[in-house]
């Protein structure tokens, strides 16, 4: 991290991916603790559980069922065992273990009371969440690439690499699944998520609007595209042409009432646009400026508001995005900000992505921790 804060930036694996580049250049760590160990079970752990993050009916499928959650476990294990280490006691670390172990032990414990839909979803947002940070903060590149998926789909492959940083090798195999589709018989699902983690990149880490445009217009030139998709790019190259819509760099925002103002004013130019896919540049550009508004914030009053209003910003495509950072937004916001107004309202939000998540074709079926969970933030409020 550029700087140590006790705030949750809820990035899961961000301290394991970040150090992973460190381990890379060193093997020592806060005196005498070794990294590349920790960094090399996670990779390896990765690496085996890889195939069913990228095949879904693999993970679902249940003469896999033992396999995945002997996998799945272990991963858990290892977060555990992290937490105890020294190097990861520091402000900064010691939240990102304790976030990743819980998260692993919900993938693990969803999965094995049948949930294994929910469980998938899990799993791949608590990895995802590391896309999610490196975006947000601009993180520079990496070179990092698993052997395992060198004989994988282009899909799957550009999926690791982007996770990884390995934006290189990554944007190549996203844009090639965008323009050659559909005779490279890829799924509407693929190509969506290609086409978001191009965006995610070019906004938020080029940061180039001429690069950016130039993407976008390429992207078009595939006419066999979805009809919805070329609306949505037309509506992401008329975003960056429309300078009364950006965000101005500085943001002034030093208490409540000019956050809400600033809020208001990205839900205004959101409103331009009316499908979700084709707001969500806007709201990428929005959630940036909130979290470097949280990284540098001293005003405590003003930090669960901050939580509140970034998880409500990013929870338009945390499902498309497989990444339930909003909703570690929100516990941050009631564990450790309770007494504030902004608390009961973090607690509607969270109740309401749970619900989301949990309701299918067969109605709503909240496993019973979950409830567990939502009672103990009511009850923490209601005190």
């Amino acid at each position: 991290m550029i700087q140590v804060f006790k705030v949750s930036i809820v990035c899961g694996l961000l301290f394991v991916s970040n150090l992973l580049h460190a381990a890379s250049q060193t093997t020592v760590v806060s005196g005498a603790v070794a990294v590349r160990p920790h960094m090399q079970d996670f990779f390896d752990s990765i690496s085996k559980l890889q195939n069913y993050i990228v095949n879904k009916s693999d993970y679902l499928s249940d003469k896999n069922a033992d396999q995945v959650l002997v996998l799945i476990g272990n991963f858990k294990d290892k977060t555990i065992a992290l937490k105890k280490e020294k190097f990861a006691q520091s402000a900064d670390m010691k939240f990102r273990a304790h976030q990743l172990a819980e998260g692993l032990n919900e993938a693990f414990e969803t999965y094995k009371d049948g949930f294994r839909d929910y469980s998938y979803w899990v799993l791949k947002s608590n990895l995802n969440q590391c896309f999610a940070c490196h975006t947000q903060k601009g993180l520079e590149k990496t070179q990092f690439k698993l052997e395992s998926t060198s004989q994988a789909a282009s899909f799957s492959q550009a999926e690791f690499l982007f996770l990884v940083r390995n934006y290189d090798q990554a944007l190549p195999l996203y844009k090639q699944i965008i323009q050659t589709y559909p005779q490279n018989k890829e799924s509407v699902e693929s190509l969506e998520t290609s086409l978001q983690k191009v965006l995610y990149y070019y906004v938020r880490v080029l940061r180039d609007d001429a690069q950016t445009e130039k993407v976008f217009e390429q992207l078009s030139q595939n006419k066999s595209l979805p009809e919805y998709i070329h609306h949505s790019l037309s509506a992401w190259k008329n975003y960056l042409k429309v300078k009364k819509y950006r965000v101005v760099e500085d943001v002034q925002v030093k208490d409540v009432q000019s956050l809400e103002k600033f809020v208001k004013e990205r839900e205004n130019v959101a409103s331009h646009y009316t499908f979700s896919r084709q707001r969500t540049i806007v709201d990428l550009e929005t959630s940036q400026v909130l979290f470097k508004l949280l990284e540098k914030n001293e005003n405590k009053k003003l930090k669960p508001w901050l939580l509140y209003y970034l998880a409500m910003t990013e929870s338009g495509y945390r499902t498309t995005m497989f990444d339930s950072t909003p909703e570690l937004y929100l516990k941050e916001c009631i564990e450790n900000h309770t007494k504030s107004k902004a608390a009961p309202r973090c607690l509607e939000l969270y109740k309401q992505m749970k619900k989301e998540a949990y309701t299918g074709s067969r109605g709503t079926d909240i496993p019973k921790n979950v409830q567990e969970q939502i009672k103990k933030y009511e009850s923490m409020i209601s005190k």
